[in-house]
């Protein structure tokens, strides 16, 4: 995301000016115009968003989790469904929310609310809870009257995503203890067995073998630089974060990430299916095609694959098709373009794009699984390899030992 400077007329024609953040220069004018503003000038400060908390790890948090919105998206469409007015179903689930920091926001909705404000513009002021998919999908729901039917697209489509990110994170658990575990197992030898052994050796006088100087070589470089090491990595992170949160880092990490081998295929197929299931989503509840690509512009994930969306733009805004782009991009594969293709002919676009998002993430689960699968044997031999190697540099010098005393 970029910030552009703006200058604009308001609804009663005065000139106002500010800042904007987006996802390109297309981006904010759309965003302004939602506002009702009409921009006549918008330039890129060259910058991004800095947030501190993006460069504080294990601090701050979101103020709803992606379980917490699910869950009150999913309440409000079966309150909606049943016949309660909107006021009063937000006022019932401000009661029953947990979460003290969520409950503020449902408060001053409630307010926005009895102040005459929609319910799409009172949720378009907090942009930290929720995105601009959701707000757009609710304004799509109010104008076309189906707001219970879009809620519960919207709480499927969190769902779906969320357990599609919770399945991930439990694939890739198991092999991340193993690699901690040997981590922990390696500085505990270093820092504490290794120069017992090293004091008992040279009070014996007994010469040490190449592998055992190069164990404690690398225990003395531990003890002796422990706060080089911890700070050299906690410096690390920091300049990648950095480098990440400016355009040109985050462009090319992203295009670093769906080129890895092996791994490179797993990032795309993750972008694939969360591209087609969001404009899916937003085509089903009624956002114009430009506004849902612009949309997922900013909910896609991966810069490279974003920035395609531009041509998909101006070929769409040209009355052209959207998947000739797509083809040409290189980013996006012959099936899903045909796909695609074909639900534009046959005029079932959305449900072309629901398919390719259920075969990707069929895919992306098998992946994961498989990766985990393959992961799991290489960590724990690694882990053998390592400690074993150490304690063998250990009995080394203590077979020389013995055969001194023998």
């Amino acid at each position: 995301m970029a910030i552009f400077d703006y200058q604009a007329l308001n609804s009663s024609g005065e000139e106002v000016s500010g800042r904007i953040e987006a996802a390109n220069e297309k981006n904010a004018v759309s965003k302004l115009r939602e506002r009702g503003l009409r921009p006549f000038e918008v330039e890129t400060v060259n910058e991004k968003v800095f947030n501190l908390m993006d460069y504080v790890p294990f601090f701050g948090g979101k103020i709803a989790s992606a379980e917490e919105i699910a869950l009150f998206t999913r309440q409000m469409a079966t309150l909606l469904k049943a016949g309660l007015p909107l006021l009063r179903a937000i006022n019932i689930l401000e009661e029953q929310t947990e979460n003290d920091d969520f409950k503020r926001v449902i408060e001053q909705i409630s307010q926005d609310i009895q102040g005459g404000a929609s319910f799409s513009d009172s949720l378009r002021r907090h942009p930290s809870v929720f995105d601009d998919l959701y707000v757009n999908m609710v304004k799509a729901g109010e104008v076309g009257g189906v707001m219970d039917k879009v809620l519960e697209r919207l709480s499927d489509f969190a769902e779906s995503a969320e357990e599609l990110k919770t399945k991930i994170k439990s694939a890739v658990m198991y092999p991340a203890v193993i690699f901690c575990m040997a981590l922990v197992v390696v500085t505990f030898l270093l820092l504490f067995v290794i120069p017992t052994f090293i004091s008992l050796f040279q009070e014996m006088g007994v010469a040490l073998p190449l592998p055992t100087r190069i164990v404690v070589g690398a225990s003395n470089f531990v003890l002796g630089y422990w706060y080089l090491l911890i700070g050299g990595a906690v410096l690390g992170w920091y300049i990648l974060k950095w480098y990440y949160n400016t355009d040109k880092g985050e462009h090319n990490i992203d295009n670093l990430k769906i080129n890895l081998p092996i791994f490179g295929s797993l990032f795309r197929k993750v972008s694939i299916a969360r591209f087609a299931r969001t404009l899916a989503t937003l085509i089903r509840s009624g956002v114009p095609i430009l506004q849902a690509i612009e949309i997922v512009q900013d909910t896609i994930g991966n810069r490279v694959v974003s920035e395609k969306m531009d041509d998909v733009y101006d070929s769409i805004s040209e009355g052209d098709t959207m998947s000739e782009p797509l083809h040409q991009s290189g980013v996006f594969p012959p099936m899903v373009t045909h796909m695609i293709s074909v639900g534009e002919e046959t005029g079932n676009l959305d449900g072309m794009l629901a398919r390719v998002a259920d075969t990707y993430e069929m895919q992306v689960e098998e992946m994961v699984d498989g990766l985990s699968s393959m992961l799991e044997p290489i960590l724990i031999l690694f882990m053998a390899i390592v400690v074993g190697t150490i304690v063998m540099a250990i009995f080394f010098p203590m077979f020389q030992l013995v055969q001194v005393v023998g």
